[in-house]
């Protein structure tokens, strides 16, 4: 083998080590592009963080979310508190500066008399706010 012909084949080799190097980092996700979260922002309010019901009755309260972002984005709503709250919908998508309603129904049964905090949450890739609401059961 002649030198010009052992320098082809060394670079030939070095290139493919290169290729298949490139390819196994991009394919087994070694290189983590991360998605920057600047210009994301996120308002919720709730008409008033008190509710009050009576047992065996429902109540009803809307909360609003604005996207105070610079980008659409989707989101997700959770709910914690007691089986009997339930909080809709549970995701929807925004464009910038665009509000949506979320609707907080509480409908206690006749044992659940007292103060139950409930906690909203929505959430996104990048944005969380969450509102705490107080909701008094009372006797009938």
């Amino acid at each position: 083998m002649k030198f010009r012909e052992f320098l082809a084949f060394l670079f030939t080799l070095i290139s493919i080590v290169i290729v298949v190097a490139a390819l196994v980092i991009e394919y087994s996700g070694g290189v983590v592009v991360e998605e920057s979260c600047e210009g994301y922002s996120l308002f919720l309010f709730p008409d008033q963080d008190k509710l009050d019901t009576e047992v065996g009755k429902g109540a009803l309260l809307r909360l609003r979310v604005i996207n105070a972002g610079d980008f659409s984005d989707k989101y997700q709503v959770s709910l914690t508190g007691p089986e009997w709250a339930v909080i809709k919908p549970t995701s929807f998508n925004l464009k910038s500066e665009e509000s949506r309603s979320l609707f907080l129904y509480v409908s206690p049964g006749f044992e659940a008399e007292g103060k139950y905090d409930l906690e909203v949450v929505v959430e996104s890739k990048c944005v969380t706010e969450s509102q705490r609401i107080e909701v008094g059961v009372l006797k009938k």
